[in-house]
């Protein structure tokens, strides 16, 4: 997704995920400064609505949509949204994701690890699963999608029991 000719986002519009704060609110404010119509999604409404708020305040466009991204639904309605509101959709930036503390594996719920992989992958997917008809459709648009520097970095675990058939030793 290229800007404008004149090298804005000038009519163009931005779906932005995890905009409530962070690194999702200072992207839809970067849009926003560069003229893009933004919609902000996010699953705290008062924080989403104060990042439209704060767009409204630099002269931009902004809706706020509350948005759970683990559930399909939402995510398709939220785009449904953008669409009825500003016509098309340009650029979308998936954002939202979320991390725990740093847990020996068997020490993690199931549960936990639902959640996880829900909001930093399922999320993803079922962005893009409605983002990029939409994109086909008027030919055009592209998809950020941002994911955590862990990664990329491991992290030394001191293991509490070794087997003794391992030969470790502490």
């Amino acid at each position: 997704m290229l800007p404008n000719s004149n090298g804005n986002f000038t009519n163009k519009v931005a779906f932005v995920t995890k905009a409530a704060n962070g690194i999702g609110r200072a992207t839809a404010l970067a849009f926003a400064r560069e003229g893009a119509n933004v919609v902000v999604a996010d699953i705290s409404e008062q924080g989403n609505q104060e990042t439209a708020r704060m767009i409204e305040e630099l002269g931009g466009r902004a809706i706020a949509v509350r948005c759970d991204v683990t559930r399909g639904e939402d995510v398709k309605a939220a785009l449904d949204k953008a669409i009825e509101v500003f016509g098309h959709l340009d650029v979308a930036f998936n954002n939202a994701g979320s991390e725990q503390a740093i847990t020996a594996t068997a020490d993690l719920t199931e549960e936990e690890w639902d959640r996880i992989v829900s909001i930093n992958l399922r999320s993803v997917f079922l962005c893009m699963k409605y983002e990029i008809p939409l994109m086909l459709k008027q030919g055009s648009g592209a998809i950020v999608n941002t994911s955590s520097g862990a990664g990329v970095k491991g992290f030394k675990v001191k293991l509490l029991m070794r087997p003794p058939s391992m030969g470790w030793s502490g």
